[in-house]
Formats: structure tokens, C-alpha cells, sequence
């Protein structure tokens, strides 16, 4: 039986600047179909952090996306810059330029944003005991907004689709479970 993976004949970069790197490739599938072009993008892995107070508080941010054209309910959460390589040192990161804030962090878990056209990884990280330590980093692409709700307020945002990231509100969902802080069973 085959693996069921495509085998690439040939490969060439689209277009790339800092904000995105497209790849058209020119595949055939375990069964011999051609699929040609298949577009993939290729970012940078992401962090995403379930950030909690030493009360189990989530912390969320508002801020404009332009895709999405309106203000927009997340995780604190980002690229990984170029030759990082630790995904909890970049979720430190993240945390205390966008809110100001640190606590104490560990990966547990990642995702895929979307296998079928995108490259990279999410990695999501949960952080205890956050406290605000610092202003937040002052960037005028990036008006971030911070602020605390509780663990029951935050799932009800994300299943009522006030968080606008379906990824972030995954990943909130298995942080509050790793945390203790949620129960997800099973129906």
C-alpha cells in the first residue's frame, strides 16, 4: 500500500518579501494524477499563549487586523522571528510586547494553521502565573489592547465567536484543559 503522499517534479518561489513566501509546485499524487500548480504558503511558525493570573484570569488582546478589516479578539500570540528557534522564548516574547507581561511558560502542543496550504507550525503555550511587569511595546502597525476575563467568559467568547481566530479559540479550549482550569469531555 502507498504512503499516499504527492511527489513534487518541480518547484518554483512565486513571490516573497517579508510578509509572505509563495510556492508554486508541480505534484503527482500516489496514483499518478497531476495536480500542477499547487500553491503553498510559507510562513514562519506561530506561538499562540493561554495566558493565566495566579487567579486562572485568561488574558485576551483587541487589536485591528487588516485582513479582517475590524478589531479583532485573540490570544496573545505571533510570528517567530527570523533564527528563533524556541518557541517558548518566543511566546516570552510576545507576551511582553504585546501586553507587558510574564509569567512562568511550557509548549504544550502545536497545530497546523492550514495542511493544505500552509507550511508552518503553531505552537501553543500555556503561561501561569502572569503579571504585568512592563508597558507593552510601542509599535504603530500593532494598537494592542489587554485585558483579563475569566476562564468561563472565555469560552463562552470563543464558542459564541468573539474570539475571531478559530485556531486561538482551539487553542484556548486545550490550554484551560491542560491548565485543570476547564473540563472537555467527551459527549
Amino acid at each position: 500500500m502507498s504512503d499516499g503522499k504527492w511527489r513534487v517534479t518541480a518547484s518554483r518561489i512565486v513571490h516573497q518579501d517579508r510578509w509572505i513566501h509563495l510556492r508554486a509546485d508541480d505534484c503527482v499524487t500516489d496514483e499518478g494524477a497531476v495536480v500542477a500548480p499547487y500553491y503553498v504558503l510559507e510562513y514562519r511558525d506561530w506561538v499562540e499563549v493561554v495566558a493565566l493570573d495566579a487567579a486562572n484570569n485568561v488574558l485576551l488582546v483587541r487589536q485591528y487586523r487588516h485582513g479582517y478589516g475590524d478589531i479583532s479578539t485573540e490570544l496573545p500570540a505571533g510570528n517567530m522571528d527570523p533564527g528563533e528557534t524556541d518557541p517558548v522564548g518566543a511566546a516570552a516574547r510576545e507576551l511582553l510586547e504585546e501586553a507587558g507581561c510574564a509569567g512562568t511558560l511550557s509548549k504544550i502542543g502545536e497545530s497546523r494553521s492550514n495542511a493544505a496550504s500552509h507550511n508552518n507550525r503553531t505552537h501553543i503555550i500555556l503561561a501561569r502565573d502572569v503579571v504585568r511587569v512592563a508597558e507593552p511595546h510601542d509599535d504603530p502597525g500593532e494598537r494592542i489592547e489587554s485585558f483579563w476575563v475569566t476562564p468561563a467568559e472565555a469560552i463562552r467568547m470563543a464558542l459564541d465567536g468573539e474570539l475571531t481566530n478559530g485556531m486561538q479559540a482551539a487553542a484556548l479550549l486545550r490550554g484551560l484543559a491542560v491548565a485543570g482550569v476547564a473540563r472537555i469531555e467527551p459527549v
